[in-house]
């Protein structure tokens, strides 16, 4: 029996862990850790794995699997990886240091720190660029930008990019891009009057006793370095050699998963900076028509079952990493991996929740789009509401007039008459509620649930709801604002959603028992087991457990040859039980291109942007990646049939245009090449590599015969 078979097997029997209910210092957490991890890097392929974590006093660190192949080096916890965009952190806390001095002003110009740097059409400002606001280009011609040898200074890194035009105004939109963050660096660098490596090595390195941490330099000896590896056909290759000094401030250090510990341990403490410019890195930005970005500075912001926690992923050439810091629980998990492409955030869950005994990735699926709508409106309420009151201990409203007005916000947008009557523009004004749009209506709410909760049942009460969930904290709010509590009688929700409440949440409790909320599936699960299991309990329900994402991680790895029949039932399990989730149809249209089935992928791609436009499983580059493996892996014309589907899915993207010339140039198609180049170039005329591709393939211009 092949390996990779050994462990579907045994996956399908790990299938349902037992209960645990474990603390930190209980070796069971960590036991049921390493044996779920032994499943997930065999299906992952992985080579090697470093995590760790502390929860308060306590710390706990491993690694598993190999640093080096070739020797045979097991990884530990001190193996140097690479951080990629881990290294973002760094730097904005290096910008607020010098904040705090007086010596970086946060919206003067770039270019009073950085007066080499050409000025642009809009004022770019250090606020912005910390955002991913400042309208600065991501990589725009990634086989020039993304494979660099050469060791570069930071003049030579800026002058990568330095004339591109920006991709919009300074703070109208959200536009990740790790040369804002190289520029950055040249602004700290212009304000402290040292080297960006030698200012991160004295004001955060050193003070943190972070020893093993510093700037990649393959010229080195570095301790314990770790090497990179890639999958080609299933099977693992060294990484390409890559100098990432050109991406140093966005993405250039190396360090290891013991050191990141240290670096989350001195974050919890308040290290560094004052507490009013940590709360300032940790609150969301925002664009300029109101919508928040999910990014404050430095540090992607987004409550995680209520709780509030701050994190960043790298990915990068060798590696893959992913640091998770909860604040007011003191609580960090860092992980390391030496696989590009591979998923650190499934590790990362996988400790959380067995750590703090508590089902993190929950949801509820409701087979009415209507109700599915009301049920999430109350999901934000609760995340968002309870994050912000989890930081601050407050509630974010100027007066008790604020209040009146967030709730009535709330009560007059959440109810089911308008999603029947125009269920698109009810569903995005019940979207807006979280937003500075709406002046945060709903996180206004939620805050105030939580305080009132909190003030009525005890310190400490709150912890109950990162395990009930939504429909126990609302639940739990409406029986005591019903009370006849004076204080409350204006912060009621609506007759109907209160009837709503009570439905779900009966039928919720009938269903997810324990030993579902301790469910667990596993790479290789067995589908008919699965059904046998959750077919008769979901059957007929208007609401139960949404395990969709855990059913197509499940699946999504199982592309071998031996494996996609597996993978193919998984993913058409799922499409049953949760038809209106856009991740579930994009799996089954996945599952049918790795089968060389391309005309059922079409239909199920365009069901799926049709559900959730903005979902990542329908976006460019999750497409873009999914047609680069098919084309690796020999599955036969299906990087064309999707590459087609992309497009017709993103039609004014000329970076696809691009692509698709680029495909049929490696093809040996240059007169269809250049005909995509074209459409590419009316899209985006600014773009130089579409213009030297257009050089290369030159003939006359296939639109206008005259010209030569």
């Amino acid at each position: 029996m092949r390996k990779s078979c050994f462990y579907l097997l045994l996956a399908a029997c790990l299938l349902f862990t037992p209960p645990l209910k474990p603390a930190p210092q209980d070796s069971s957490a960590v036991q049921a850790f390493e044996k779920f991890a032994g499943i997930q890097m065999a299906s992952d392929k992985l080579p090697g794995l470093a995590i760790g974590f502390f929860k308060d006093d306590f710390t706990w660190m491993k690694g598993f699997g190999f640093a080096d192949l070739e020797n045979r080096v097991p990884v530990k916890t001190e193996s140097a990886f690479r951080l990629a965009s881990i290294t973002k952190t760094f730097t904005a806390l290096a910008v607020m240091q010098l904040v705090e001095a007086g010596k970086i002003d946060l919206d003067a110009e770039v270019q009073t720190y950085v007066p080499h740097f050409p000025k642009k059409r809009w004022r770019v400002t250090p606020r912005m660029l910390l955002g991913h606001l400042g309208g600065i280009s991501h990589y725009r011609d990634y086989e020039r930008e993304g494979h660099i040898k050469e060791h570069k200074d930071t003049r030579e890194a800026l002058a990568l990019f330095q004339d591109f035009p920006l991709v919009a105004k300074p703070g109208t939109r959200y536009h990740y891009s790790s040369y804002g963050y190289n520029l950055l660096g040249a602004v700290i660098e212009g304000a402290s009057e040292e080297s960006f490596g030698d200012y991160i090595q004295d004001h955060i390195l050193l003070p943190l006793e972070m020893s093993d941490t510093r700037l990649d330099d393959p010229s080195d000896l570095i301790p314990n370095r770790v090497r990179g590896y890639r999958l080609v056909k299933g099977v693992a290759k060294n990484s390409e050699f890559i100098d990432v000094s050109s991406r140093f401030a966005g993405g250039g250090l190396r360090s290891t998963v013991a050191d990141l510990l240290k670096y989350a341990r001195g974050i919890c403490r308040g290290d560094l900076l004052e507490r009013d410019t940590w709360d300032l890195m940790f609150s969301s930005m925002a664009t300029a028509d109101g919508r928040f970005t999910g990014y404050g500075m430095g540090w992607h912001v987004r409550p995680w079952r209520g709780h509030f926690q701050v994190s960043h992923g790298g990915s990068q050439a060798e590696t893959r990493t992913y640091l998770t810091i909860f604040p007011s629980e003191n609580f960090a998990i860092a992980a390391a991996l030496n696989l590009e492409g591979a998923n650190p955030l499934v590790y990362v869950t996988r400790l959380a929740e067995l750590v703090l005994d508590e089902d993190l990735d929950s949801r509820a699926y409701l087979p009415d789009q209507r109700e599915q709508a009301v049920y999430d409106a109350c999901d934000q309420v609760f995340r968002y509401g309870m994050s912000f009151y989890d930081r601050m201990g407050e509630v974010p409203i100027e007066d008790a007039e604020d209040l009146d007005i967030a709730f009535a916000v709330f009560n007059r947008r959440v109810r089911l008459a308008p999603l029947k009557r125009s269920y698109v523009k009810a569903k995005t004004s019940i979207d807006n509620g979280i937003h500075p749009m709406s002046r945060q209506a709903f996180i206004k709410v939620g805050a105030f649930m939580a305080s009132t909760l909190e003030n009525t049942l005890g310190t400490g009460s709150l912890a109950r709801y990162h395990t009930g969930g939504p429909l126990e904290f609302f639940s739990d709010y409406i029986r005591i604002s019903g009370t006849g509590r004076a204080e409350l009688k204006r912060q009621r929700f609506s007759s109907e959603l209160t009837a709503l409440i009570e439905k779900w949440r009966e039928i919720w409790n009938e269903i997810y028992s324990d030993d579902l909320r301790r469910l667990v599936i596993l790479p290789g699960a067995d589908a008919d087991e699965l059904s046998r299991r959750l077919k008769p309990l979901f059957s007929g329900a208007s609401i139960f457990p949404d395990f969709s994402a855990q059913i197509a991680s499940a699946a999504t790895h199982l592309t071998a040859e031996e494996e996609r029949t597996i993978g193919y039932a998984l993913h058409n399990l799922n499409a049953e039980l949760y038809p209106l989730r856009a991740g579930t149809l994009s799996g089954l249209a996945a599952a049918h291109l790795w089968r060389g089935d391309p005309v059922p992928a079409h239909d199920l791609y365009l069901q799926a942007q049709r559900l959730e436009p903005g979902h990542r499983t329908v976006s460019a580059s999750a497409l873009k990646t999914l047609a680069t493996r098919l084309g690796a892996e020999g599955i036969s014309g299906m990087e064309f049939a999707l590459a087609a589907i992309t497009v017709e899915l993103h039609p004014r993207d000329a970076g696809l245009q691009e692509w698709v010339g680029d495909l049929l140039l490696d093809a040996g198609d240059q007169e269809q090449a250049r005909l995509w180049y074209l459409k590419a170039f009316d899209l985006d005329p600014e773009s130089e590599s579409i213009r030297k591709k257009l050089d290369l393939t030159r003939k006359k211009d296939l639109r206008n015969p005259s010209e030569s």
